[in-house]
């Protein structure tokens, strides 16, 4: 990368009037290029800039839903997103259109693809998926970077499973940790979680209020010798760098924030870049191809615009951060950085098991934050969060939520009708069961997180014979659970539910499984590693055999944990770009604003 640009030189008015372009319209060449405005992408663009210096291109497939994202003045961007379930859930205001860019689905080599309209795909928007996101963001444990070793102490294995060590330690990326905390804006409770492992300061903010749901499940959790929390989350509890603290407006998960009180990247990392100056994103800019000499370095993108029409972008550097799917299938179409023949390969998503339980009392998810608290007694580690519990599973922090969606409540009781008919239980008929409001008003959750383990077979391939609009072969999608998961959700699915019953409940059940998986949790696929034969990148994230492609998104991801991963992608990613602007002492780009 060049020498830093002098910020005089790097500034031009803002924001941009020119159609699907934010930032500095005026910048021709660049530093870096990153594809993907998401959790990643926009830490490793504030680094870039903010603190390098560097002039960044952000290429981002999805269209813009922040008015004056890159405008300078004090007020925040005005997003275009409202407490609306048709617009959001029912009609897909953010979502991949299944139509134009599928997917296709299979759980073994063995059995045919299938097309599927929804295999874990994410949001398409500036800001990435956690513009959608309820914004939990728990750390990894300290035993979590050292999984492989850990095992292998307690004599534990799980078939088929292929788990390694992390080339970092939690201890090195502890102040990248802090630092993504800040930045994001994190609500939490030292000290109030018992598995966590240490850290080094305080959250940026206290807790917000905790919903009345979380305080029914918390009673049950105590009563079978848990220990609930308040769960770390990107939410304002107070003014914070110039965003509002959070209203509890009860549409969270599944919604963009309207007041942005919400830490999306959106309206932190990537408006900073943004505000620089020396940032351009052009949205709505599909990127199609990696170019690249073929002697170890990339040359440029192709992409398609906001038009329709083919592009071509240049830089001195390239990261990834299009998601580990996306990501993984950019290398795939480019023929790009699979010398390991490992690209795709040990695809995670998080294992979850949804113990559901129905409440005589109105348990009001219209008011909160989604989920405000929940345990880690289940995840299948020791106090303090250096070693692994061999009595139990790998399992999973389980989160404490219920509905807040009054449509979403009425097409469950729209089924229970059809169950009801097909049982011939004539007095549960569609209206009364919508009047009861049972499946909005009256339903808790604990949802667990759990370990997804890797596994060599499962991956992400192009499908030999769908396309998308764009003419590409569509991502392939083969994922199967393994021993692991079927072992934890045997031994925690009781627990899930006999928390519900210690909680009050009058019916308590654990959820069938989704196949596909629905956990919008995206990993692995690009494992980071120091033996080029077993991993595709570094401990840096940059590809062993691509001098100059970084990967900066969950698909270096060696395991999934058994906690939400955003944070950690945001801790890694900023790791990563410090490398990049001080490969000497990359910690002294922390705290600088």
């Amino acid at each position: 990368m060049k020498g830093p640009v002098p910020a005089s030189s790097a500034r031009t008015p803002l924001p941009s009037r020119v159609p699907g372009v934010l930032g500095n319209t005026s910048l021709e060449r660049f530093d870096a290029v990153i594809i993907g405005a998401g959790a990643g992408g926009s830490a490793a663009a504030r680094v870039l800039t903010v603190v390098g210096g560097k002039t960044v291109l952000i290429l981002e497939h999805g269209p813009n839903y922040f008015l004056g994202l890159d405008d300078p003045a004090p007020d925040q961007p005005r997003p275009l997103f409202s407490n609306d379930e048709l617009k959001l859930t029912i009609r897909g205001f953010v979502e991949q259109d299944p139509l134009l860019e599928p997917r296709t689905f299979r759980e073994s080599d063995a059995t045919p693809a299938q097309f599927h309209p929804d295999v874990n795909t994410l949001p398409k928007t500036v800001g990435g998926g956690a513009v959608e996101a309820d914004m939990k963001y728990p750390r990894f444990n300290r035993v979590d970077f050292r999984l492989a070793s850990a095992l292998e102490e307690k004599g534990v294995r799980y078939e088929g499973a292929a788990f390694a060590d992390w080339p970092v330690s939690y201890d090195e990326l502890e102040p990248y940790y802090t630092e993504a905390e800040r930045l994001s804006g994190v609500q939490g409770l030292a000290g109030s979680d018992p598995y966590a492992s240490p850290r080094a300061s305080a959250y940026p903010m206290p807790p917000g209020l905790s919903m009345y749901v979380a305080e029914v499940l918390s009673s049950g959790a105590r009563a079978l010798g848990y220990h609930p929390f308040p769960y770390p989350g990107a939410q304002n509890s107070r003014f914070y760098r110039g965003r509002p603290p959070c209203n509890d407006c009860g549409f969270c998960s599944g919604y963009g924030c309207p007041n942005n009180s919400k830490g999306s990247p959106a309206v932190t990392t990537l408006r900073e870049a943004l505000l620089t100056g020396r940032c351009q994103l052009r949205y709505n800019a599909h990127v199609t191809r990696l170019l690249h000499d073929g002697q170890g370095s990339v040359t440029g993108v192709e992409y398609v615009d906001d038009r329709g029409q083919a592009q071509h972008a240049t830089g001195d550097v390239f990261l990834l951060a299009a998601s580990a799917v996306e990501s993984a299938r950019l290398c795939l179409l480019s023929d790009l950085g699979n010398e390991s023949g490992l690209v795709g390969r040990f695809l995670m998503f998080h294992a979850q098991n949804i113990g559901v339980g129905i409440y005589r009392q109105r348990l009001h998810g219209e008011r909160g934050r989604s989920v405000t608290h929940g345990i880690s007694d289940l995840r299948g580690v020791c106090p303090g969060g250096d070693e692994i519990d061999p009595s139990m599973p790998l399992g999973g922090i389980v989160e404490f939520g219920t509905n807040s969606g009054a449509i979403a409540g009425a097409q469950a009781a729209v089924q229970a009708y059809e169950l009801a008919r097909l049982q011939n239980i004539p007095e549960l008929t569609l209206w009364r069961l919508i009047r009861a409001n049972v499946f909005q008003a009256h339903i808790a959750v604990t949802i667990q997180q759990g370990e997804d383990a890797p596994y060599f077979d499962n991956r992400v391939d192009l499908d030999p014979q769908l396309k998308d609009v764009f003419g590409q072969p569509v991502p392939r999608i083969t994922y199967r659970p393994g021993a692991l998961e079927r072992a934890a959700r045997q031994f925690y699915g009781p627990r899930l539910v006999e928390l519900h019953r210690a909680a009050g409940a009058e019916y308590g059940f654990l959820a069938p499984l989704d196949r596909p998986p629905q956990s919008r949790h995206v990993l692995g696929t690009l494992r980071m590693g120091d033996d080029p034969r077993s991993s595709v990148c570094n401990r840096w994230q940059r590809f062993h055999s691509v001098e100059n492609l970084y990967a900066v998104d969950g698909s270096v991801f060696v395991t999934s944990s058994g906690y939400n991963p955003t944070l950690t992608i945001i801790a890694l990613a900023l790791r990563a770009a410090a490398h990049l602007v001080s490969p000497s002492s990359p910690e002294r780009v922390l705290g600088r604003d």
